[in-house]
């Protein structure tokens, strides 16, 4: 059975329709056998795999992107691979003047200089703490100097507090911001073509006629410097809600710039991230639906049908400016963050007290101790019939009487209210929810006008796809093409 199994596995028949010139695949029984071939990478003859995000095959080892067909250059996710090392020869005197500070509760690594040291980790807030000597290279390529202090970084973050209404009391106190500390994040920050079609439909309304579009829009245009935080202890939400940094003061990484500050390294290549990128591109590519729903009445775009891909892709490591902050919150960890370099504030704070109360009340109205009310709501009408039945009426039945008749009220109004209470939370309890969270969940992050390189073309096309909506004659269909001159400077 296993000589079968074997036979089967490495050989098929062969064809004669298509033999091989060459001899190379045929098997000593006659048959052809199959070989499994491995693409390999020209650069450093590495594996390479087909990344539909690019539109090519992407070698994981040193990020070159080639093209499918002939394996000509088209881009490059261009990083240069940290390596572990286990002696002190191989790290720079640089690194040899560092120290790592290692976080015992959540595993966080900062790197500092020698004279600096922490009692408080800045992810999770946790003094356990302990220090060892560097044992990987630090390389950044790029890096963008602090430019604000502390104080203006607590000042702005009291500031941005101020706007979130929905936050508990005691939250926002003075000691809280104390925490504050300067930290350099890893970033990639990504240059590409970005092509996107997206899809929506329209509507136009014509003697009260509504008429209907199925649109299809292709877009083409190019961004420079969209970042991707590289570390997983940090949301990425926040450090999209407190971008843009002006990349004109960027420089050349020096030492130099880290001496009194935190520095983070990147857990994340370009490579396992490439799912943010496509999605952040998506949402870039939705600020050209105002563009498009300009031309109708009614516009309702189709974001799950959205299919973005990059081309031209160029990727930098680069450190930014952050002065970071973990507040610990009736039991929750909650991120806040400045921009080190233009003041930028942002976090996540927790909801009122009231929205915890509603939530509770909700809570117990659809528990099981809901049916309470409804049992002694059946058995005290027992109760006063029983009594009614005694005949006694002297002033105790009497007073017993009308105390259950008041109880079997109260118990009825309670079920009511109740009932009407479930109905309302059905309704009103998910909008509530979202308009709190909204309020005080991160901030937005920016849109194409922050990224979109004004260097290089922007076109936009769109074809309508047209539907009269009548009663006295079949849908009739025709296609139109238009071109829309777009720019966002």
């Amino acid at each position: 059975m296993g000589i079968m199994a074997k036979k089967m596995w490495t050989a098929r028949p062969f064809n004669s329709d298509n033999p091989d010139p060459f001899g190379r695949n045929r098997a000593k029984n006659g048959g052809e056998q199959l070989v499994a071939e491995s693409a390999k990478c020209p650069s450093c003859a590495s594996n390479i795999f087909y990344q539909p995000e690019v539109q090519g095959m992407v070698c994981r080892n040193c990020g070159n992107i080639y093209k499918p067909s002939t394996l000509e250059k088209m881009g490059s996710l261009g990083y240069s691979i940290e390596h572990d090392y286990t002696g002190d020869n191989d790290i720079s005197e640089e690194d040899k003047k560092r120290h790592e500070i290692v976080c015992n509760s959540c595993g966080a690594t900062m790197i500092a200089d020698a004279n600096m040291m922490s009692t408080m980790c800045a992810f999770c807030g946790s003094p356990a703490l302990i220090t060892r000597r560097m044992t990987r290279e630090f390389k950044p390529d790029y890096i963008v100097p602090f430019k604000i202090d502390k104080q203006t970084a607590e000042k702005n973050m009291k500031q941005w507090l101020k706007t979130r209404k929905m936050t508990r009391g005691g939250f926002k106190t003075k000691s809280r911001l104390t925490k504050m500390e300067p930290l350099y994040v890893p970033f990639w920050l990504l240059d590409c073509a970005v092509n996107t079609d997206m899809y929506g439909t329209g509507k136009m309304y014509t003697n009260d006629k509504p008429v209907v579009f199925s649109i299809r829009a292709k877009a083409n245009y190019y961004v420079k410097g969209v970042p991707f935080d590289a570390s997983l202890k940090i949301a990425n939400k926040l450090m999209e809600a407190i971008e843009p940094f002006d990349y004109s003061e960027m420089v050349k990484f020096d030492n130099r710039y880290l001496q009194g500050f935190y520095a983070d390294k990147y857990d994340q290549r370009p490579t396992e991230i490439m799912d943010r990128f496509i999605k952040r591109l998506d949402r870039i590519s939705m600020d050209m639906n105002d563009t498009i729903a300009a031309k109708y009445d009614e516009y309702i775009p189709s974001p799950e049908k959205t299919f973005t891909w990059m081309s031209e892709v160029s990727i930098k490591y680069c450190l930014l400016p952050v002065w970071f902050m973990t507040v610990e919150f009736d039991g929750r960890n909650y991120q806040f963050a400045v921009n080190g370099q233009t003041g930028e504030a942002s976090g996540q704070a927790p909801t009122s007290e009231a929205v915890d109360k509603l939530d509770s009340l909700i809570s117990f109205s659809r528990s099981t101790w809901r049916w309470a009310p409804a049992v002694a709501a059946v058995i005290l009408p027992v109760l006063i019939f029983l009594i009614t039945l005694s005949g006694d009426t002297d002033p105790f039945h009497y007073f017993l009487f009308m105390v259950l008749c008041f109880i079997e009220l109260m118990l009825i109004v309670f079920i009511v209210a109740m009932s009407v209470l479930r109905k309302i939370a059905d309704h009103t309890s998910c909008k509530i929810h979202k308009t709190v969270d909204e309020s005080n969940d991160f901030d937005k992050a920016p849109g194409m006008a922050s990224y979109l390189d004004t260097t290089r073309g922007t076109r936009l096309k769109v074809d309508d796809y047209r539907f009269r909506i009548e009663l006295d004659q079949d849908d009739k269909e025709e296609k139109e093409e238009f071109e829309l001159p777009f720019e966002l400077y």
